[in-house]
């Protein structure tokens, strides 16, 4: 049990993490070709950016969390149940980052989530 509510963690956790450095690409803009991404005055306000650090810091707590559930679970079980993160990031990016959603969109989500639950009962 304790491994799966690990598991739970990770997969809001995920999405926190997400959303948090999405909010921090908002603020630093648009990047439009790989030179940009790499220039070093980018580099540095991605990496000064309190969402930006705030979702790598809630990554690595993530992965820590991670391995104490990999101790007990199978990564096959473990690893899709991941997915679930979309639909947790899906509705956590309509509500705090106002983007729109599709019907395709949540069509396909839906579909992922079915999956999971496939796995879920085996």
């Amino acid at each position: 049990m304790f491994a799966l509510i690990l598991l739970i963690i990770c997969i809001i956790g995920a999405s926190i993490g997400q959303i948090a450095m999405k909010q921090g690409m908002n603020q630093v803009g648009e990047i439009g070709s790989v030179r940009q991404l790499f220039n070093y005055r980018t580099l540095l306000e991605v990496f000064t950016n309190k969402y930006i650090f705030s979702g790598l810091l809630c990554y690595g707590v993530i992965t820590i969390l991670w391995l104490g559930a990999m101790s007990t679970l199978n990564i096959s079980f473990m690893y899709p149940l991941l997915s679930l993160a979309y639909i947790v990031t899906a509705i956590v990016a309509v509500i705090f980052l106002k983007e729109s959603v599709t019907i395709y969109q949540w069509a396909g989500i839906v579909l992922v989530v079915g999956g999971c639950i496939l796995i879920i009962r085996t």
